[in-house]
This record gives structure tokens, C-alpha cells and sequence, in this order.
């Protein structure tokens, strides 16, 4: 069987620094193209990548060699061009988030099931390896029953780009958000019954939420905080999590992003400063104890697609896992409008 080949829509940072660098890794696909309007970067594809350059979405769409479309483009445009992709006979990957909205999100959704071609988000985070580290702590019981945790992914810095514009589902919450809100669902299990969020904007000029507060009640009793920011000069931790027997602390970002972009993703390492520290009761006594943090493995993502299009593996990211995390953007969005608590659609 020939290996799956695969068009990355757009090459901007997502589409150069992520999806075709990723898909390169992954034996059992073949990066065979990228579609850009941008003249130099077409130069820079053919002669860095030596792929098939495409110039307009629909002529990768007509091409009978491209078996999956990966979307590395504005959240605005993903539910459009993943429904186009999908009628098209295309397998399908967006970036995070989904889309915009739940109702986009039932769309593809459905256009997937129609036409019976796999649909996925790229949720890679769920390989980071911090996320790793907190979901085996909790596993093996190290901190009891699990009742807080508190997830953060702040910056200083104005967001540039579409990535500042509210039409094109820019902003932190959007972005990074549906990373957390992914991990918080992955970590506990259950509907969440309500969220309440607060955004905050002001200090950019921007028409997205400078900071945002999400608070998201599970139906077992555990409360998730997820905070994104683009305006802290000194970031709290990327996890505090709390449980009745200790309490874990994990700071700093898992660190492949930044190996991946100087071209070695297997390089990455985490200083032994950002380990997490837990901090449990021993022989009676309060004692601190420091865990390495797991390897993170964002690899993982592309070759489940490639397991799953072959059929030999179950989808990781499911489109209803990604769906329930649109309604939980949705959800915030309403909240921090009209100042009240919501029930997120389609939770129970």
C-alpha cells in the first residue's frame, strides 16, 4: 500500500514550523505538497522541501494524489475549507481550534460522517510533556482525590497578525485555550455542568480579550481554572493542581516547540528547574519531592492519523472530542458577555 500523501493548506508559523515539519517525521506519510498564494514562499517550499507547490486550495483538492488536506490556516476558515475538503473526497486535519463554533463544528462533523473520510484536530498538546506528567500523578493516586486545578498559558505581548482580529477567531482564549480546555477534559472525566469566564480587554489595541479567566465545574466536583494571557510580565505556573493527599507545581512550557523550530524536535529537553515539585505528607511530615518530567512526543499525533487511515488504530482526536471543546469556547463566551454562568451545550 502506498503511503497516504498529504497537502499542507497554508505556510504561515503553523503551516512551516509545525504540520509539514511533523508530517516529514511520520514514516507512514509522505508530505507530497503545500498550498500558498505567496510567490516567495512557493520559491522557499520548492527549494527547501522539494514538494508540489499549489497556489489556490482547489487545485489540491482536484489533485487525485493528495489523500489527506492538513489546514494551517485562519480559525475562520477552517469549518469552510475542512466541509470543501471533505465532499472533495479529502481526508481531513485542522489546526486548533476546530472552528468557531459548535454549530461549524457539527457541520464538518457531519460532512465527515457523509462522506466517510477521517476527520481530526490537531490537538498535539495532548504529547506535551508536562500534561503527561500531571495525568500519570494523578493516575497513581500521588496526590488523592484530585478537587483543583489550575492551568495557565500567560505572555506579555501584543498578539500580531490575524491572530489580533476577532473575525478570524483570533485572540489567546481561541488559541491557546483550546489547548487547556482539550487537557482539562482529557484529565477528568465526566460532563462539566457549568462555566463561568471573565475576559478582559484594554491593554492592546485589539479587538480580542487581552487576559482571560474560564472556571469550568465538572459534575464530580472538580473545578478546572484555565487562565490565558497576553499581558503578564511574569507568568504563573503552567500547573497547580490540588489533591486531598498533596499539591503538584509545574512551571515553564514543555520545551519542543522551541527544538522543533531550530529543526531537531528530539533535541528537546526541559531544564531540571522546571520539573514539577510535589509536595506530600511522608512519616507524618510535609516533604517536597521533584519528578522529571516525562518526554513529551508531539510525533505521536501524525502517525495515529497515518495508524488510522490504515485502519490499525483508533483515532486519538476524535472531531467529538474537539466538538466539546468549541462548546466550552462557546460556553465561555457567553459568560463573560452577559456576566453569568452557563451550561455548556451538548455536556449533559
Amino acid at each position: 500500500m502506498d503511503k497516504p500523501k498529504v497537502a499542507v493548506v497554508g505556510y504561515g508559523y503553523a503551516g512551516r514550523c509545525f504540520h509539514t515539519y511533523l508530517v516529514g517525521l511520520a514514516s507512514q506519510l509522505e508530505l507530497y505538497g503545500v498550498v500558498t498564494s505567496r510567490p516567495e514562499a512557493r520559491a522557499q517550499i520548492q527549494s527547501q522541501l522539494g514538494v508540489k507547490v499549489f497556489a489556490r486550495f482547489e487545485e489540491a483538492l482536484v489533485d487525485p494524489a493528495v489523500d489527506l488536506v492538513v489546514l494551517a490556516t485562519p480559525n475562520d476558515l477552517h469549518a469552510a475549507q475542512a466541509i470543501q475538503a471533505l465532499e472533495a473526497g479529502k481526508h481531513v486535519v485542522t489546526d486548533k481550534p476546530m472552528c468557531l463554533s459548535t454549530a461549524e463544528a457539527e457541520a464538518m462533523i457531519g460532512a465527515s460522517r457523509r462522506t466517510g473520510r477521517l476527520l481530526s484536530v490537531f490537538q498535539n498538546r495532548r504529547w506535551d510533556g508536562d500534561f503527561l506528567t500531571v495525568r500519570k500523578v494523578m493516575e497513581e493516586g500521588l496526590l488523592g482525590e484530585v478537587f483543583s486545578i489550575e492551568m495557565c498559558w500567560a505572555q506579555y505581548g501584543v498578539p500580531r497578525g490575524w491572530r489580533s482580529q476577532h473575525q478570524h477567531g483570533g485572540g489567546k482564549f481561541m488559541d491557546l485555550g483550546a489547548h487547556l480546555l482539550d487537557q482539562a477534559l482529557q484529565l477528568i472525566p465526566g460532563p462539566v455542568e457549568r462555566v463561568y469566564a471573565r475576559f478582559f480587554e484594554g491593554g492592546w489595541q485589539t479587538d480580542v480579550e487581552d487576559h482571560a479567566l474560564c472556571l469550568l465545574s465538572f459534575a464530580n466536583g472538580v473545578e478546572v481554572q484555565v487562565t490565558t494571557s497576553s499581558l503578564a510580565r511574569r507568568p504563573k505556573p503552567r500547573w497547580y493542581v490540588m489533591g486531598t493527599k498533596g499539591t503538584l507545581v509545574k512551571e515553564g512550557l514543555d520545551p519542543q516547540e522551541r527544538a522543533m523550530v531550530a529543526g531537531q524536535i528530539d533535541a528537546a529537553r526541559e531544564e531540571p528547574a522546571q520539573y514539577p515539585r510535589l509536595w506530600v505528607e511522608t512519616a507524618g511530615r510535609s516533604s517536597e519531592v521533584m519528578l522529571e518530567t516525562l518526554p513529551g512526543r508531539w510525533r505521536s499525533f501524525y502517525e495515529n492519523i497515518a495508524q488510522a487511515l490504515e485502519d490499525r488504530s483508533k483515532l486519538a482526536v476524535t472531531p467529538e472530542s474537539a466538538r466539546r471543546v468549541m462548546a466550552l469556547i462557546e460556553a465561555a463566551r457567553a459568560s463573560a458577555a452577559s456576566g453569568q454562568t452557563v451550561r455548556p451545550e451538548g455536556e449533559g
